[in-house]
């Protein structure tokens, strides 16, 4: 009895000083906070743009402009378009890690089998040739030469596992799954921003092509009406009636439509260009992209707040993410101070069929632990890189957000001035195209000379050409703010983890 008790006090002794060396580890653990990101946003936007459309028109706004043809490039695009692969690609490899992260905080070990046949042929034996009678598993004659130099195949196998699991005492391994299920959803996210931005460049190119097709529609028209009236200025100085400087004059303005008319089709040609290799049509040819000259209505915007744009803009997401990720990796080198525990068990079993073999199970159950003793000065260090590095991630979040609220103020101002400028340009448009149609009449009677028929002909080429590129401006400032606002991509649905680790990591920081 006293022999036991005195085993008792040691075990008692060397579990104290394992807790002691524990406690010791802990308190010398620096703890680490972040900052908190200062991302406080005003309650509303000053200007109001739009209505409440339905969240299918967010998510698929480009619908909205009511034009089959915007909605079939860019779906073609977000199917074809080389940056949507490309990330596409990424996120494939961002998944890929997500599973090697967590396949690393799984036990590990292996298990090893080996199998084996022995033939022996007996040449000569000095083992005394006894008869056992049969009470050993001797040879067919059942002596002693049988029994310790078998004769024949003998089969001998071997299994051995040797697993090693952590126990997750402080936390690294749940730190460690936590910061990949960030990282993929950061990867997850940024492929959303880049499936919005090249909708909204196709979106942009194509209004783009149309407004460059409507221009060209203008310069062929100012090149009919130029060439309507340097004929009949040519006529009048037949008849001399009109001056020689007139019709020279007249002659230029043909000249110069000309000019127009041929920059208008190149950049037409150019956008047309751009649209095919967003789409993946990098080898048609130009004639397969037919772009009209109807520029529709700019259809409204989302009314929203900007908190919305803290969950509907996946590049603010994005950057929560990674600072979602940021915090975990402290927490990562963190538990790095601190004892790391491990189960080591194992089991072997064996086996063979010669007279003196047998089946063998041999298992044992072991453990360890790691101090951080000698290298804690470096983990330290790494500590205080991540938490650098945390603090980045704060002020990268907060200017991201800042980021997006000004690219949201800004598109919903330029939508609703736009609104104002293009109904005071339909207005001049439409005052100048009644002007030179009275100023024609006037001519022909020979109640106005060619002058003032002229000055009527460039108010109204300015306001017509001016109420195009701000039609075309319109069109192209509404898809900004679309892409501002975030819509484009469906929040709800984040590839099954992004959606969780933003919401379950709000605390986090």
């Amino acid at each position: 009895m006293p022999a036991l008790a005195r085993a008792g006090r040691r075990g008692v002794i060397k579990r104290g000083m394992i807790l002691a060396a524990v406690a010791m580890a802990s308190a010398c653990a620096p703890t680490v906070r972040l900052p908190r990101p200062q991302v406080a946003l005003p309650e509303k936007f000053e200007v109001d743009a739009g209505t409440r459309p339905s969240p299918a028109v967010i998510e698929r706004w480009w619908t909205s402009f009511g034009d089959k043809q915007l909605t079939t490039l860019v779906d073609k695009a977000l199917a074809r378009s080389t940056d949507v692969r490309l990330s596409f690609a990424e996120l494939r490899e961002a998944r890929a890690s997500r599973r090697s992260a967590f396949a690393g905080t799984l036990p590990t070990g292996t298990v090893n089998a080996t199998a084996t046949r022995q033939y022996t042929t007996r040449l000569a034996s000095n083992v005394p040739s006894i008869n056992l009678g049969g009470t050993l598993p001797t040879g067919d004659d059942g002596s002693l030469a049988d029994l310790f130099n078998p004769n024949g195949a003998i089969d001998s196998f071997n299994v051995a596992a040797s697993p090693s699991w952590e126990i997750d005492l402080f936390g690294r391994l749940s730190a460690t799954r936590a910061e990949a299920r960030s990282m993929f959803a950061a990867s997850y996210l940024d492929f959303e921003a880049v499936r919005l931005s090249v909708a909204a460049d196709v979106a942009t190119t194509y209004f783009e092509a149309k407004g460059y097709a409507a221009e060209l529609e203008n310069a062929r028209e100012t090149l009919r009406i130029s060439r309507a009236l340097a004929q009949s200025a040519r006529l009048g100085a037949e008849r001399g009636i009109v001056a020689g400087s007139d019709v020279d004059r007249l002659e230029t303005d043909v000249a110069t439509a000309e000019a127009d008319a041929e920059r208008a089709a190149n950049a037409l040609n150019i956008s047309k260009r751009s649209l095919q290799i967003l789409t993946g049509d990098v080898l048609a040819p130009l004639d397969a992209l037919a772009i009209n000259s109807v520029l529709p209505a700019s259809p409204a915007v989302p009314t929203t707040t900007p908190a919305e744009l803290l969950e509907r803009r996946p590049d603010v997401r994005a950057a929560q993410a990674r600072l979602f990720a940021s915090t975990s990796r402290i927490d990562i080198d963190r538990a790095g101070l601190f004892p790391r525990v491990t189960l080591q068990p194992g089991a072997t079993l064996s086996g063979t069929n010669s007279p003196l073999g047998a089946t063998n199970l041999i298992w044992q159950i072991g453990g360890g632990i790691a101090l951080p003793i000698l290298n804690r000065p470096a983990l330290i260090a790494q500590l205080r890189i991540s938490q650098a590095r945390g603090e980045q991630s704060v002020v990268r979040y907060e200017r991201v957000v800042q980021t997006a609220f000004q690219e949201a103020d800004r598109a919903l101002r330029g939508v609703v001035t736009d609104r104002r400028r293009q109904a005071a340009l339909e207005r001049a448009a439409a005052s100048s195209e009644r002007a030179f149609d009275a100023k024609q009449i006037g001519f022909r009677l020979g109640l106005n000379d060619l002058t003032t028929l002229l000055q009527a002909e460039t108010a109204y080429r300015t306001a017509r050409n001016a109420l195009t590129a701000q039609r075309t401006a319109s069109l192209q400032n509404t898809v900004t703010a679309f892409k501002a606002l975030g819509g484009g991509w469906t929040p709800a649905r984040d590839a099954g983890a992004a959606g969780a680790v933003l919401t379950d990591n709000r605390d986090h920081q």
